[in-house]
C-alpha cells in the first residue's frame, strides 16, 4: 500500500526512547511537514523523549503512546522504533501502518521497509527517518532539526543564565555524561583539565555543567575536583526543554556523543563533540543550515569503533583524546562569540 495521503490526513507517529534519535527523527517529520503541510501529526513518546517532539513546529500533538485497543482513528501509523512492541500498538490505531521489518513485526505492518538493505548502506541515522517518511511521501527530505522555543521559555533561560553570567561574558555548557555506557564518556580528568585550561585563557568566560539525573555523578565529580568560582552546575535539575532553552542561550558545547550534542545540534550551538567507542559517520550531530555547527575530535584506534557499552581494556580512544587539542578547537569556537 503506497498511495499517498489524503488531504488533512491524520498521521500517527511512534516516537523513540532516545533523546539523540527522538531530535533526529524530528528532521525527517519536519521535511513531511514540508512538503504536506496539511497533515495532522500526532506523536506518541514516552517520558523521556516527549519534552524533544513538543519543541518542533512539525507536530501538532503529542501524548504517550496510547493503549491497546483505542480505536483506529489515524490514516496512517509511522513506527519509528524497531521493537515489536511499537508495532503491536500500531495495529488498533490505524490500518496502514509503516515501519521496518525487525524483531518478527511484519505481519504486523502494512509497509514493511528493509531494515538490514539500509543497515548494509552504513549511512547515517536520519537517513533511517528520512526512508520512513519518503514512504508516505517521496518528495520529503530529512532537514537539520530546529527547536522552537516559547518566549517565556527563553525569558526564564536568560534569568537562569544571568544568575551565573555577567553582561557581554560568555559561556560554554559542558556535557560530561552519557547515558548509552560509560565507554562514550571522555574522562572526567580529562574534562577538569581543559575547564582549568580554559578559564585560564578567557577569563571572562564561565562553565555550566549540564547532565541528566543519571549522569550527575560525573558532573559532581567535576565540581568536586575542580571549585572554581566561573564553574556552575544545573546537572540533574531541568527538565529537557528547560536544558535545550538553556543550552540554546550559551556560546558553545563540548560533549560526548549523546542526546545533548543532538540537542545542541538543534538549538544552532557550535562546540566539540567527543567520540570513542561510537561511529561519527552513523550517529555524528547533524550539519546546520548556516553556521558554524559541532565537530567531531576523536583519536584513530584500532579497536574503534567498538559500540560496546564499557570499555573492556584502557579505554584508549578517549584517554589518548588529549585536552589540549579539545582546548584549541573550542578556544576557536568561542573566538569573538558573547551571549546575545
Amino acid at each position: 500500500m503506497k498511495e499517498a495521503l489524503s488531504k488533512n490526513g491524520r498521521l500517527y507517529v511512534r516516537g523513540l526512547n532516545w533523546i539523540g534519535d527522538a531530535v533526529l527523527s524530528l528532521g525527517a517529520l519536519q521535511g513531511l511537514k514540508k512538503v504536506r503541510p496539511d497533515l495532522h501529526v500526532t506523536v506518541g513518546a514516552p517520558p523521556a523523549t516527549d519534552g524533544v517532539y513538543r519543541l518542533s513546529a512539525a507536530v501538532d500533538a503529542v501524548g504517550p503512546p496510547p493503549r491497546l485497543r483505542s480505536g483506529r482513528r489515524f490514516d496512517a501509523a509511522m513506527i519509528l522504533p524497531r521493537s515489536f512492541r511499537s508495532a503491536w500498538e500500531s495495529v488498533f490505531l490505524s490500518d496502514r501502518r509503516i515501519g521496518f521489518a525487525s524483531e518478527g513485526r511484519s505481519l504486523l505492518l502494512t509497509q514493511v521497509l528493509d531494515y538490514q538493505g539500509w543497515k548494509r548502506t552504513h549511512r547515517h541515522q536520519s537517513t533511517y527517518y528520512e526512508t520512513l517518511v519518503r514512504a508516505l511521501d517521496p518528495g520529503a527530505a530529512f532537514e537539520p532539526p530546529v527547536f522552537f522555543f516559547s518566549e517565556t521559555a527563553l525569558s526564564g533561560a536568560r534569568l537562569r543564565l544571568r544568575s551565573f553570567v555577567g553582561e557581554g561574558e560568555q559561556a560554554v555548557a559542558v556535557n560530561p555524561g552519557a547515558f548509552y555506557g560509560r565507554a562514550k564518556t571522555w574522562p572526567s580528568h580529562h574534562f577538569v583539565r581543559l575547564l582549568d585550561d580554559l578559564f585560564d585563557a578567557l577569563p571572562s568566560l564561565h562553565a555550566i555543567l549540564f547532565s541528566g539525573e543519571a549522569d550527575r555523578p560525573l558532573a559532581q565529580e567535576i565540581e568536586r575536583r575542580l571549585p572554581h568560582p566561573r564553574l556552575h552546575s544545573v546537572a540533574g535539575e531541568l527538565s529537557l526543554p528547560e536544558s535545550a532553552a538553556l543550552l540554546s542561550l550559551c556560546d558553545a558545547l563540548v560533549t560526548n556523543d549523546s542526546g545533548m550534542m543532538h540537542l545542541g545540534s538543534a538549538t544552532g550551538r557550535p562546540g566539540v563533540a567527543l567520540f570513542g567507542p561510537t561511529d561519527p559517520v552513523a550517529t555524528g550531530p547533524v550539519p546546520p543550515v548556516s553556521g558554524r555547527g559541532i565537530s567531531v575530535l576523536s583519536v584513530p584506534t584500532a579497536c574503534a569503533p567498538c559500540l560496546l557499552r564499557e570499555c573492556p581494556i584502557d579505554h584508549r580512544c578517549m584517554e589518548r583524546l588529549a585536552p589540549e587539542r579539545v582546548l584549541s578547537e573550542i578556544l576557536t569556537v568561542l573566538k569573538g562569540d558573547t551571549l546575545p
